[in-house]
């Protein structure tokens, strides 16, 4: 009998297995089942719900937290990688912007942060500041890390130019070109 645990962890084997079958190939012809696992893994791992329980204990499982975890995660991150994809998709490219995309994924953004407060409501203050804090540092870290490079690149002295061809040389190089393109010298 496959219980909910076991249904969990085959599901992240089969989307590990269909990512893996979707990169054998030639790349003009991929794995065609890559989908089909993939899909039938999300399915694994979404439709346990009930029998998370150990039934000689009543103790929760690991499994019972990752899909607590799962639950709190799923409607945020769609919603935000959905308004990411529209912001990006209406962004100026080639100076044209699209403004339907690029507002409406702002706003779908905006309401994956309201989501995202809204199923982890459970952080303290505390925890807010920690990762702040952690924010900050790396964008401090970041910013030293362009400097550094602006600096080295600045300093770093220029090459001098190279000299020109010789009449030997020019010659060398378009009887290669010539013989390369197929044209006869005459």
């Amino acid at each position: 009998m496959i219980t909910a645990p076991i249904q969990i962890w085959l599901g992240f084997f089969l989307i590990v297995s269909g990512i893996s079958f979707g990169r054998m190939g030639p790349s003009f012809k991929r794995n065609q089942y890559t989908l089909f696992f993939v899909l039938l893994g999300t399915l694994c791992i979404l439709l346990p719900k009930s029998n998370l329980y150990d039934q000689s204990s009543l103790n929760q499982l690991p499994e019972y937290y990752l899909m607590n975890i799962i639950d709190n995660f799923i409607p945020w991150f769609f919603t935000g990688f959905l308004g990411y994809y529209l912001v990006l998709v209406g962004a100026p490219t080639y100076w044209k912007i699209r403004y339907p995309q690029l507002i409406s994924g702002w706003i779908i953004i905006l309401s994956s942060l309201y989501l995202y407060v809204e199923y982890n409501s459970h952080f303290s203050v505390k925890e807010i500041f920690l990762a702040f804090s952690s924010f900050i540092g790396i964008l401090i870290s970041l910013l030293c890390f362009a400097i550094l490079v602006r600096y080295i690149e600045n300093s770093t002295p220029l090459d001098e130019p190279a000299p020109e061809l010789t009449d030997e040389e020019k010659e060398l190089v378009t009887r290669i070109i010539s013989k390369n393109i197929g044209v006869d010298e005459g």
